[in-house]
């Protein structure tokens, strides 16, 4: 079975996410940075996977303002 490369780093961006505390923020340069992906194309994982319900986003303060 063959699997996208935006397959694959969604399942790394779980991963990450699952090593955090439960209930923890953890910001998506951070993500970027620690898995080698770019912020703009993290973004559009994290779309798809909140899309599916798996990840909730919390906007940052200046994005309200």
């Amino acid at each position: 079975m063959l699997i996208s490369t935006k397959g694959r780093y969604a399942l790394r961006v779980m991963l990450e996410l699952a090593q955090g505390e439960p209930g923890e923020c953890m910001p998506l340069p951070v993500i970027a940075q620690r898995q080698g992906i770019s912020d703009k194309y993290l973004e559009s994982i994290i779309a798809v996977l909140a899309r599916a319900g798996l990840v909730e986003g919390q906007a940052t303060a200046s994005a309200g303002s």
